[in-house]
């Protein structure tokens, strides 16, 4: 039986955004505190630990990505879910060999992100150490490219030339690998 997310934290300078995915969350049983910046998050997590921890890439001061290493300090067994207006690999990469487990974008409903994260604690989690990665953690790469590529192709309509544009990617590698992946 997959572990029930029970507590989260919720960082995000967008108030609207923030406040919303936390009375959603809430809603869903889940006790959702929020942080309107990265320090304040740090703060209350050196209070209280959570399952799940959700931060926004772009945030004033500290980014998400720098924040990272340490909300994983202070929660080593939470599911950490990097949120990011851009569905970018390159920055889905960076998120994950700093600490996050998956990078997902906005916008995000409640039920979408409880759902990856429930699926985040049946995966086995690289150790924070400088050892070489595994077998699994290419298999994590390779999972999150097509996520990022799904949403982008998404975002833009289906269209290829625009989802290459939104992933900074040439249209024709991102056609081979579409091809690739069917």
């Amino acid at each position: 039986m997959p572990r029930k997310i029970e507590t989260a934290l919720l960082i995000d300078d967008d108030d609207a955004f923030r406040t919303t995915l936390q009375g959603a969350m809430r809603r869903r049983g889940v006790q959702a505190r929020t942080a309107a910046t990265v320090e304040e998050g740090l703060v209350a997590l050196e209070d209280a630990p959570v399952d799940l921890v959700v931060v926004d890439y772009r945030m004033p001061r500290v980014d998400g990505l720098s924040a990272l290493p340490r909300l994983r300090r202070l929660c080593p067994e939470a599911a950490i879910v990097m949120l990011t207006g851009f569905g970018d690999i390159p920055l889905a990469v960076a998120a994950v060999r700093e600490g996050a487990d998956t990078l997902l974008t906005k916008p995000i409903d409640a039920d979408r992100l409880l759902r990856e994260a429930t699926v985040l604690f049946e995966r086995p989690r690289a150790p924070l150490s400088s050892s070489p990665p595994s077998s699994r953690t290419t298999y994590k790469l390779d999972e999150l490219e097509r996520d990022a590529i799904n949403a982008a192709l998404k975002d833009s309509g289906g269209v290829i030339a625009v989802a290459a544009k939104l992933l900074g990617i040439d249209r024709r590698t991102l056609q081979r690998k579409l091809k690739k992946s069917s």
